[in-house]
């Protein structure tokens, strides 16, 4: 905290101080593949479970819970991916990108835990590929489990050194985003990072490894897109110098956008500790503790002007044969929509159009499949693809249940409703019995819902019972 003293009014480092012994309110994002009335839905939710909540300046679907009754990390929306428990300034940096008018290639170069993601996402209506990376294969089933559970079509999971990218793929990408790893120096206490002594060698080495990686998606930006970089921490060292380094190194390649940091009230430095800096790093968004009542953050939004003019080199591939991923036939598709419309009233050709979406198939399981993924990248190996569709079966198909997770709100035909009482049952994993339903429905896969509307996944009404299919969470390797 004493490093920052000189640069703040006595005022401002009182109160910084005194906020950042104190633990930020949580926020919830709220799911805009399967929430349709967000500001409906919240008010909902408040009244539920007790919550006080407060908007963020910075998102539209995004609420600091200030108060909660029933903590949001344990509800049923919660456990079934209608929002996001994050903390809110981690919300900021997605917010910071343009909107897109058409699919793109999105690039998260840092991707886990999967928040930011799945903000990617929703940014897009999950009609544009984006590309989740990470270095640690540790964390890829985490990473996985939550893009699942948020029903992304559209996403691809991959295992790579983040500064390979620049190398492999310049000048490819519409939107790059950098949430660095950093020492995490928020100057705000909080249950999973309590405050710990942090050295100014460990922010040196850190801020090497930032410069490196953010270089790497600068340089897999095309031409005129935009890049965030963003950090958890406030040490100078691991935000505004390697903006500072990145400037002098390539001055004529890309601008650092101005008028965010304006809008918003809080910039970045230009000096510090005698080191003078280019005033472009101005632009940039150091959030104190206090400016927005959340932990400590770093953002920046950069635009690519030029190409870096780093060398090239091939990246690692393998054939996509050997994923034994195949087309299906134009009558099994044929074959699958209409089964798709008759049990469920649900049209498939407007999602594969909507979506950009191929049908594969692998030993009688059929997934969905992005397009831009086959276009751009197929040769790349990936940890996950796709969604899981249907599996063929004796009777013709049987619906998956992550799709019917995703999609089985929209369904007309083959819906199940549960009583209160049988909802935390459901949840739990257990069947229901002595369940009363049309005679039709008997041997198929139907989809659950709860009184309120609650999209609560597949079952398959057996005689005398509703078998539970939740969840599947089967990793999709190759």
């Amino acid at each position: 905290m004493e490093r920052y003293r000189g640069i703040l009014s006595p005022a401002r480092f009182e109160r910084l101080q005194a906020t950042a012994m104190q633990s930020a309110p949580s926020a919830v994002r709220l799911n805009m593949l399967k929430v349709h009335d967000p500001h409906a839905f919240i008010k909902r939710l408040a009244a539920d479970y007790g919550w006080n909540i407060s908007p963020l300046p910075f998102s539209d679907h995004a609420w600091q819970v200030e108060f909660a009754l029933t903590s949001p990390g344990k509800t049923i929306e919660h456990q079934l991916g209608y929002y996001y428990v994050q903390d809110a300034a981690s919300i900021l940096p997605v917010s910071l990108f343009s909107p897109q008018t058409k699919p793109g290639l999105t690039l998260d170069m840092a991707a886990s835990p999967g928040g930011k993601t799945t903000q990617l996402v929703d940014s897009v209506f999950d009609q544009s590929l984006v590309v989740a990376n990470d270095s640690s294969a540790s964390r890829l089933k985490a990473l996985h489990a939550v893009t699942e559970i948020w029903g992304s079509l559209n996403t691809v999971l991959t295992n790579f050194p983040g500064e390979k990218w620049g190398n492999w793929f310049p000048d490819t990408f519409d939107r790059v985003l950098l949430d660095a790893p950093c020492s995490m120096e928020s100057l705000r206490n909080t249950p999973s990072h309590p405050h710990r002594p942090i050295s100014q060698d460990e922010r040196l080495r850190l801020a090497e490894r930032q410069l490196a990686l953010l270089t790497s998606a600068v340089s897999a930006a095309k031409i005129g897109a935009e890049v965030v970089y963003s950090t958890c921490s406030l040490a100078p060292e691991e935000d505004e110098f390697v903006l500072d380094s990145l400037l002098k190194r390539f001055p004529a390649c890309l601008e650092i956008e101005q008028t965010i940091s304006q809008k918003y009230g809080t910039q970045g430095l230009t000096r510090f500790e005698n080191r003078e800096l280019n005033p472009a790093v101005l632009g940039s968004l150091r959030v104190w503790p206090d400016s927005f009542n959340t932990n400590g953050f770093f953002a920046v939004k950069l635009m690519k002007t030029a190409p870096l003019g780093l060398c090239s080199e091939p990246s690692f591939s393998r054939p996509f044969e050997t994923a034994r991923l195949v087309p299906i036939s134009p009558l099994k598709q044929a074959q699958l929509i209409e089964f798709v419309h008759q049990v469920y009233g649900f049209s498939l050709p407007e999602i594969l159009l909507a979506h950009k979406l191929t049908i594969l198939e692998r030993s009688g399981q059929l997934f969905l499949v992005p397009a831009l993924w086959l276009e751009n990248f197929a040769s790349l190996p990936y940890y996950s693809l796709g969604m899981p569709l249907a599996r063929t079966s004796p009777q013709g198909f049987e619906v998956d249940t992550e799709f019917i997770l995703r999609f089985g709100d929209q369904f007309t035909k083959s819906i199940l409703t549960l009583e209160p009482s049988q909802e935390k049952q459901w949840l739990e994993g257990m069947e229901i019995r002595n369940l009363d339903y049309p005679s039709e429905l008997q041997g198929k896969i139907v989809a659950i819902r709860s009184q309120s509307g609650l999209n609560l996944g597949a079952g398959k009404a057996n005689p005398g019972r509703l078998r539970n299919l939740l969840p599947h969470r089967n990793l999709h390797l190759w």
